[in-house]
């Protein structure tokens, strides 16, 4: 007969935690190392687990949901994930806090929460100063500073830094359903509506330490803290300033790259866009007399708000008898990460005078790219029936061809180097 040790444990070397068995200590490094050996064949995301890639399957590229909520029929792969559904219609909150009044609905908020009460905080961001109880979410944190996004939408190719960011945005952007309505002001969400109820009742649970403004969420708290602590974490890549907001950096970017995302539909194709959403808004009330900024490119019916639009697309008629065209993504990379890294490359190799001669800054990066490759006596890609992110890969690749040297061309194809990936590289 085999006698088992009782206090043979396996602890882990990052967090401390302890473990009866091997296995289950292999698949919790995951969480520190970031090995994810389960890959979706559909879209090619990865999981750390096989369970993680289950419900990944079940929930994202299965229409055969199951389990029904009788409260407002949303369907569910997945039972548990119906039963802690059904805690946001009747209000359960089964996990207490020992330290303090608070309950959750979930265990995993729970010991989120735990944290606020623990001072213990070893791993230290050497950018901004930040603490964190353990390794991996430092891991996460710093992705923020360095801007990587490896998880990519199949949909839209928006592209996100952590995994609940992407799988949040597929639920919210990509399964056009609002099952919960407030009965105050009869607007409708995707998810539970305590943050929305916040706004009626006007509840700010956060509040700042050092000049007591209150906030209705922690995020927004975060931020105002950066104003007192002088801590701005978000620097740009191209021209270095730094930013206290993620989404200031982003505006600002635009300035580099001359991206304007926000396109007015009424005026003639290509004549008016702009950097910023309020912009487009006061263009439209000015000039074109409506509060109304969305636009169906099917049947012209106007909105008010992006979700508005969203949810009509999935009706309109003659929007979906238009032939549909490619996210604006390659290779993984979205296109506004393309343009910063193409904005980035442009400086490291071209003089200032240049750079101005080209309208670098006040013009799309792709048009520059395009104009200095033709000044160079070079055949800039125009083929039509290429999408703009296609293109401008493509007089990226043109460009390298151009300035790096044969020999180490050469050498790239033969380890299969992308495009992207030397992209990546000339600019890190």
């Amino acid at each position: 007969k085999v006698k088992l040790k009782k206090d043979s444990t396996h602890r882990c070397e990052d967090c401390g935690r302890e473990f009866s068995l091997a296995y289950n200590l292999k698949k919790h490094r995951r969480t520190h190392t970031g090995e994810k050996p389960y890959t979706c064949k559909e879209c090619g995301l990865s999981y750390s687990q096989s369970g993680g890639l289950r419900n990944h399957i079940l929930s994202i590229h299965r229409s055969d949901r199951v389990f029904t909520c009788h409260y407002c029929g949303k369907g569910f792969p997945i039972k548990d994930r119906l039963k802690l559904h059904l805690r946001t219609h009747t209000g359960e909150k089964p996990y207490s806090c020992p330290h303090c009044p608070k309950t959750f609905a979930r265990g995993s908020q729970l010991s989120q929460h735990l944290r606020t009460h623990t001072k213990d905080r070893p791993y230290t961001c050497a950018e901004c100063g930040a603490n964190f109880v353990c390794r991996s979410n430092l891991l996460n944190h710093v992705k923020r500073h360095q801007n990587e996004r490896e998880f990519v939408c199949h949909k839209c190719g928006k592209s996100f830094i952590r995994r609940d960011g992407l799988t949040k945005h597929l639920v919210w952007y990509h399964a056009n359903y609002k099952a919960f309505e407030c009965k105050i002001c009869y607007k409708k969400y995707k998810g539970h509506l305590l943050q929305h109820m916040r706004i009626h009742m006007a509840e700010k649970p956060h509040a700042c330490s050092q000049c007591h403004m209150r906030f209705v969420q922690r995020s927004q708290l975060t931020v105002h803290e950066r104003t007192h602590s002088g801590i701005k974490p978000y620097r740009c890549a191209v021209c270095h300033t730094a930013f206290a907001h993620s989404t200031a950096l982003k505006m600002h970017v635009r300035r580099h790259t001359g991206e304007k995302p926000f396109k007015c539909l009424i005026c003639p194709p290509g004549e008016k866009a702009f950097s910023q959403l309020p912009h487009l808004k006061k263009h439209m009330l000015a000039i074109h007399k409506t509060n109304e900024p969305y636009i169906c490119t099917g049947c012209k019916s106007h909105f008010k708000q992006k979700s508005q639009l969203m949810e009509h697309a999935e009706k309109c008629e003659k929007l979906q008898t238009k032939p549909t065209h490619e996210a604006p993504v390659v290779a993984g990379m979205p296109l506004d990460r393309m343009r910063l890294l193409l904005a980035v490359l442009l400086q490291k190799i071209s003089t200032p005078e240049k750079l101005k001669s080209l309208g670098y800054g006040k013009r799309l990066i792709d048009h520059v790219l395009r104009d200095s490759i033709t000044q160079s006596g070079r055949d800039a890609c125009k083929e039509t029936h290429l999408n703009e992110a296609e293109t401008l890969k493509r007089n990226v690749e043109i460009l390298l061809e151009w300035t790096v040297p044969k020999m180490y061309m050469d050498r790239f194809k033969q380890e299969r180097r992308t495009i992207v990936d030397l992209l990546e590289e000339f600019t890190s």
